[in-house]
């Protein structure tokens, strides 16, 4: 199975954060806290600085990331986050009444240690969630939430 990218930014020539979605981890395990995990190496590429982080991202903190992006989009307000259980990734899509979009973050090398990259994206609006949306639906329809709380 081909996996599937999450792109925040304008593509891979600019700044951006690339989620790439590889699979579940636990493939076998269809209960809630097990069967969510997704392989989902996450890369930044901002300024001069360059990130690869082997994260593991569950599928309802991106299916939450989506449904908060989908409001500012319709508000033209608000902020979106994306912020994973184990501290991988830390996001926040604000966008603001005239339709621009301020993004920062986070990003660590492992759960726990101490190496962090902060940075912020900008020259993005409004125009630029449907594409980010749709990412995140292709992931969801893949990668459907399994199990009950």
């Amino acid at each position: 199975m081909e996996h599937a990218e999450i792109v925040i930014g304008r593509g891979r020539q600019s700044d951006h954060v690339l989620i790439q979605v590889r699979g579940r981890m636990h493939p076998g395990s269809t209960d809630y806290w097990d069967g969510n995990w997704l392989i989902s190496p996450i890369h930044v590429q901002v300024g001069g600085f360059t990130a690869r982080i082997d994260a593991g991202l569950r599928v309802e903190e991106l299916r939450d990331f989506r449904v908060a992006l989908e409001r500012i989009h319709a508000d033209v307000r608000g902020s979106a986050s994306l912020s994973s259980m184990e501290n991988w990734i830390e996001l926040t899509v604000e966008c603001h009444p005239t339709g621009s979009l301020s993004i920062s973050g986070a990003v660590a090398d492992h759960p726990g240690k101490r190496n962090i990259l902060h940075f912020a994206i900008e020259s993005l609006d409004q125009t630029d969630i449907p594409p980010l949306v749709d990412a995140l639906v292709a992931v969801e329809e893949r990668f459907p939430i399994l199990g009950h709380r």
